[in-house]
């Protein structure tokens, strides 16, 4: 996976660049394991406000947060499987801190220039779904679940004193408390309405949320009045953007894998000349890859990790390039020339298990005004389909390689390390990332409790896995405006075709007609017959070129530009048929 950048500026862009005696002690430790974990969470304070009404913030999955040390190998049990770490990179001391916790981070949850200011806006967290919506300028949150009957609030309607309603039975909450105003079925006077209003359990759970350099954020820990704002730790934004000469482009898409498998993709620098050959990578370029680490003592701290690519991507043309993993959802590649400035930024979201959404950031800080001036010649939406392209050259084997490795884990019980042979050190950052998730969070995202940690099944189709309707399109204001302007203006074109085409058969039915008194045969009198057939074709060929277009804001092509397509594939896309195709 990329930088996404318009085809005159890819130059500029960064690359990402057992016994069954120690098995019998394992089971032993897990259980004294778990017993501790359960007297913790008996003793942990109940809290009855018109605030929280779900479980703790911490939300300790089952088969999560199981650790033990093993002489020289960590394991931890996730999603029902033995996972190991790589101890060749050392992580910074945990023993005595308190456990990762997730839900006290803040994560981007999409662009502000794609929301409504009228209408919610529905997004899953952590597999918590959540509702945003917009107020006198500012964004409230809180948890899609009507208390009445748990109906998703984001399919009700903001009214007019900017509270959200219900869709199902028009009660209706105030953002920065989740207190129920009203209650139709109770009326709005008496002591039954008023009871009902002041019950905890009346209330939405409301969470914190901002905006911060064009991205609406939300930390989901339950407002509880205790905290405010100022309370919360620093938004992990990019000082970058705020440069007076930085331009950048925007990408969001939500994706068919883990939260983990996009970080690791999008540190892993020496996949781009062979995965995004033709794209953004060349197989020319490739050389041997010398990553290491630059956080203190070279170890992984509990905020993440700092590396450098000594050399740093297209055999060293563009100097040393440097990388950062700001634990839980960012991570930065930069390069710095004495041109320019260029960042790859991509923010992972966890979502659900197997499912993540991607938010990319692509700064550029130009020295010279003309790159600037040049950078925005192009439309946003025609650039998220540069940019869909890219991130489909190795979506499909992410989303299955992940499934394989849950496999070998599941079924073999075999260990990461051994399912994976990894013998170079370019692949130091994703074993120092594997190391974070074990050593530091506990072994992967807290999911809500009961939640089914596995991954869901594997896509049958390439159809679904490229799919850019769903994953980006509809929920991208530029790309969705330019969707339904081109299927308008085909509907125009077809009209105008068969119109001109109509035209041009009546002049030549009435050239060719002897009893036609006021039409000469003469090639003069042939011309407009000439000219209304041209403008059928083309209409026609415009249509078609518009078709192809609409096309790609509905589904990627295939198969990808690093290898050509088989007969088979060229027939079928001859065909139209092609772009997605079956398995």
């Amino acid at each position: 996976m990329q930088p996404f950048t318009s085809s005159s500026l890819r130059s500029f862009s960064p690359l990402f660049a057992s016994s069954s005696s120690s098995s019998s002690l394992l089971k032993k430790r897990i259980r004294t394991r778990n017993l501790l974990l359960g007297k913790r969470n008996a003793t942990s304070p109940a809290q009855n406000n018109c605030f929280v009404i779900s479980n703790s913030s911490n939300g300790f999955s089952s088969g999560q947060q199981r650790r033990i040390k093993n002489n020289r190998s960590v394991l931890i049990k996730t999603r029902g499987a033995v996972l190991d770490v790589d101890e060749s990179i050392p992580s910074a001391e945990t023993k005595g801190s308190e456990p990762f916790d997730w839900h006290s981070q803040w994560y981007p949850i999409a662009f502000e220039c794609d929301l409504e200011d009228d209408a919610p806006y529905a997004f899953t967290l952590l597999g918590t779904p959540l509702v945003f919506w917009k107020n006198k300028g500012e964004y409230s949150c809180v948890a899609d679940m009507c208390p009445h009957r748990l109906a998703p609030l984001s399919e009700g309607r903001i009214n007019d004193k900017g509270e959200i309603e219900c869709g199902y039975h028009g009660w209706t909450f105030e953002g920065k408390s989740g207190k129920c105003t009203s209650i139709p079925q109770l009326g709005s006077e008496g002591q039954a309405v008023e009871t009902a209003l002041n019950s905890p359990r009346a209330c939405a759970t409301p969470y914190y949320t901002k905006v911060a350099q064009g991205v609406l954020w939300c930390y989901l820990t339950k407002m509880d009045g205790t905290k405010t704002m100022d309370d919360l730790p620093p938004l992990p934004l990019i000082p970058e953007l705020d440069d007076p000469m930085c331009v950048y482009q925007d990408m969001f898409r939500d994706l068919p894998m883990d939260y983990s498998t996009l970080l690791e993709n999008v540190m892993d620098v020496s996949h781009v000349p062979f995965t995004h050959h033709n794209s953004v990578g060349k197989r020319e370029n490739a050389t041997p890859v010398v990553l290491e680490l630059t956080t203190k003592d070279k170890k992984v701290a509990r905020n993440g990790f700092t590396g450098k690519w000594e050399e740093g991507p297209r055999k060293g043309k563009y100097g040393t390039q440097y990388t950062e993993f700001k634990a839980p959802a960012l991570m930065r590649h930069t390069l710095r020339t004495d041109q320019f400035t260029t960042l790859t930024v991509v923010y992972a979201v966890p979502i659900a298990p197997g499912k993540c959404r991607l938010i990319a950031r692509f700064p550029f800080i130009f020295k010279a005004a003309l790159p600037r001036k040049l950078f925005g010649l192009f439309p946003k939406w025609y650039t998220h389909t540069n940019q869909n392209a890219i991130l489909e050259d190795d979506q499909i084997f992410l989303h299955k390689q992940e499934r394989m490795i849950e496999t070998f884990r599941t079924v073999k019980n075999e260990k990461y390390a051994k399912t994976c042979y990894m013998p170079s050190s370019a692949d130091v950052y994703v074993n120092a990332f594997r190391n974070w998730i074990v050593d530091v969070a506990n072994g992967g995202p807290s999911w809500p409790e009961g939640m089914s940690t596995k991954l869901p099944p594997q896509e049958e189709t390439r159809e679904a896995l490229l799919d850019r309707y769903h994953s980006h399109t509809k929920n991208c204001k530029s790309c969705a405006q330019a969707l339904a302007k081109i299927v308008i203006f085909r509907k125009f074109l077809h009209v105008f075709s068969l119109i001109a085409l109509a035209v041009t058969a009546a002049f030549v039915a009435a050239c060719l007609s002897s009893s036609t008194a006021w039409v000469s045969t003469s090639a003069k009198a042939l011309k407009p017959s000439y000219f209304c057939g041209v403008l059928s074709a083309l209409a026609a060929i415009l249509r078609e070129k518009l078709g192809q277009l609409e096309k790609k804001m509905r589904v990627g092509p295939y198969p990808p530009p690093r290898r050509p397509p088989s007969i088979i594939e060229k027939a079928l896309d001859t065909a139209k048929l092609g772009g997605a195709l079956s398995t």
